[in-house]
């Protein structure tokens, strides 16, 4: 499974068993189909990404006091300067006072498919200028914060995300409730360590019984369920190469798409297609 791939290769053979069910012969071919129709809906939505990232763009300055980052959601600024100076973040203000000077972000509400986020200046402007402005932040579909108790004894010590908008996709880290981060281990997990694979994270015996958060990236699902039909259209498509209709006994005739992009998957994808503000 590449690590760009939208959908993983069980959901999409359980798509296609259908009443006959469907073996593992064409596990490779599948596999490919997979990894090629997420790279097509990737390019097709216009994002390098889906999952959280770390991404550092260069603006033109508009003049104003607001412009809009390129990729979203945008999860957490982490620095932004003008003409080579940092601007500082803004904490927003109490009730009916002015806002501090800084840079303040629109918060993104947690829901897919979301949409460009305000950035605002206060007490400043974006100066204009070519590739002026460089802002440092992640974006990306993820859920924050999620709480879980670790299984008591005598174990397992699993814990399964809730997955509320699709699918798990990567890991973004794990604390205690109090913010303590935990560390991330490949191997058995000691105390304040834990390890993960697909969406199941484990703990130590020593942690059992402890409240966690866990932040996590995920596909939304509207995109996983539209990689998982594409590709069961493309494996299909081979028995029926180039035809858009045909006639079974003489009676029945079915009719067969041929555009680039079948028009339930478009419908899928086009919410979560990048949008450019000015």
């Amino acid at each position: 499974m590449a690590a760009s791939d939208l959908a993983i290769l069980a959901d999409v053979k359980t798509w296609l068993a259908g009443s006959s069910g469907i073996g593992s012969t064409d596990d490779a071919l599948l596999s490919r189909l997979i990894t090629d129709v997420s790279g097509a809906i990737t390019a097709y939505l216009g994002r390098p990404s889906l999952t959280p990232r770390t991404l550092t763009e260069r603006l033109d300055g508009n003049g104003r006091m607001r412009l809009f980052l390129s990729h979203y959601p945008v999860l957490q600024i982490s620095s932004l300067a003008i003409d080579n100076v940092a601007i500082p973040a803004a904490a927003p203000p109490a009730t009916g006072a002015p806002h501090p000077l800084g840079y303040l972000l629109e918060p993104w509400d947690g829901l897919p498919p979301g949409r460009p986020q305000a950035l605002d200046l206060f007490e400043l402007s974006f100066r204009r200028g070519r590739q002026n402005v460089v802002a440092a932040y992640s974006a990306g579909y993820a859920v924050e914060g999620e709480g879980a108790t670790v299984p008591g004894a005598p174990g397992p010590y699993n814990v399964s995300v809730g997955a509320p908008f699709g699918p798990w996709a990567s890991d973004a880290g794990v604390t205690y409730a109090d913010g303590v981060a935990l560390t991330a281990v490949a191997g058995t997990p000691d105390a304040g360590q834990y390890n993960v694979s697909s969406g199941v994270y484990g703990f130590a015996a020593a942690d059992a019984g402890t409240v966690v958060l866990l932040s996590y990236g995920f596909i939304p699902a509207a995109i996983n369920n539209a990689c998982i039909e594409w590709v069961a259209e493309r494996y299909r498509y081979r028995t029926r190469i180039g035809q858009s209709a045909q006639t079974v006994a003489g009676q029945q005739t079915a009719s067969y798409s041929l555009k680039d992009i079948p028009d339930f998957i478009r419908a899928s994808l086009d919410p979560y297609r990048s949008v450019v503000v000015g």
